[in-house]
């Protein structure tokens, strides 16, 4: 019996914590030699191509995550320069919209099913962003991460914002930091 109630704990708490979760997967490239770099400026002047999610496209959206990385790179010691920077940093932001597949296939499938109509809880976008560094003399990557998660169209533009730039946080945690 304690053990069931551990587990029914554990599931409950996994989904609450797991509705919204954003998953980073970092993918350093293996045998970079950081020292050598000290500067960094935005590829393509710090712009993502267009995602087709309206409040995510914005110049005020895109300007916020700016200066968001602008203020993390600056944390880990990096400087951000106009010209002739030692590697780029790039972004590109997607979004890929889903539908619960399961009850579609229920509301076809030509059985009374009254109960599964299509909610907006049944309709929601993907977002994928990407990070990637490369050496701004060689065009060679030197570092990427990638993070999924679900986009929430519900909340307003400050908590989109906040957790766009929490993602760019853990994004960068893994960015080697400039040693003095």
């Amino acid at each position: 019996m304690k053990r069931i109630v551990v587990l029914v704990a554990f599931a409950t708490l996994v989904a609450c914590s797991t509705k919204y979760q954003t998953e980073v997967t970092p993918a350093p490239v293996p045998n970079v030699d950081f020292a050598k770099y000290r500067t960094w400026d935005f590829g393509r002047e710090g712009q993502y191509p267009p995602t087709g999610v309206e409040h995510v496209d914005t110049p005020q959206f895109r300007a916020a995550v700016a200066r968001e990385i602008l203020a993390d790179m600056a944390a880990l010691g990096y400087a951000n320069v106009d010209s002739n920077p030692d590697f780029v940093l790039l972004i590109n932001v997607g979004a890929t919209h889903h539908v619960d597949q399961q009850k579609v296939d229920d509301i076809n499938s030509g059985y009374d099913m009254a109960w599964s109509q299509l909610s907006d809880k049944d309709v929601w976008n993907e977002g994928t962003i990407i990070l990637y560094a490369a050496d701004a003399k060689t065009g060679q990557l030197i570092w990427s991460s990638t993070a999924n998660g679900r986009l929430q169209s519900e909340t307003g533009y400050e908590k989109r914002l906040e957790r766009f730039n929490d993602v760019i946080v853990k994004m960068l945690a893994d960015f080697p930091a400039r040693k003095p």
